[in-house]
């Protein structure tokens, strides 16, 4: 079995490292190694923050070199755009249509959010799948299941994992009060993924 490489990016506060997190359990789950790397940076502040998951019978380590995911899951549109580098010629790319203006171009004058960024990405990465994950986690009543909407999407065409190794992540690493809400949102995932 090949390893399979899965990269997480957004901006601080997004649930990457617990999208990360899940990925993990539901690999070991189904009883495959996993390991894992996280970029916090300014993660609090509303920085860029990646999250490298390799699963597979053995992995030797955890970072993925650039042209090596098979996977790139972006929360932002312009994290997604800057991670695709990350991405091998045939993968495949979900990412959230969410636009976060970062801080710097806030600061800059005259600096800006790209216009045509969704053009950018489909021109660059073929294989992407452009979610509304913003907008169905508002129709759930909790925008913190973002993550779990992309993961769900994700999880679509994964077939290392089953679908029962996410549901039991899920309801391992949230609590009983929350896990049933999770278990929707990545319901609707895949429907949109």
């Amino acid at each position: 079995m090949n390893i399979v490489n899965i990269m997480l990016s957004g901006v601080g506060g997004q649930g990457i490292l617990t999208s990360g997190r899940v990925l993990a359990l539901a690999a070991l789950d189904k009883g495959l190694d996993v390991k894992m790397s996280e970029v916090h940076g300014m993660s609090q502040r509303g920085g860029n923050v990646d999250s490298h998951i390799r699963i597979g019978e053995s992995v030797p380590s955890s970072l993925i070199p650039k042209g090596g995911a098979d996977y790139l899951i972006s929360f932002e549109l312009m994290e997604g755009l800057r991670y695709l580098d990350y991405l091998k010629p045939e993968g495949k790319a979900i990412i959230s249509k969410l636009k976060i203006t970062p801080l710097s171009s806030n600061l800059k004058k005259g600096a800006s959010y790209p216009e045509n960024i969704e053009e950018m990405i489909l021109q660059k990465a073929p294989k992407v799948k452009l979610i509304e994950a913003e907008k169905i986690a508002k129709e759930l009543g909790d925008i913190r299941m973002v993550n779990i909407i992309l993961l769900g999407a994700m999880s679509k065409d994964f077939t290392l994992l089953e679908k029962s190794n996410f549901e039991n992540a899920i309801k391992q690493r949230f609590s009983p009060k929350v896990a049933p809400l999770c278990l929707k949102a990545f319901e609707r995932g895949i429907e949109n993924g």
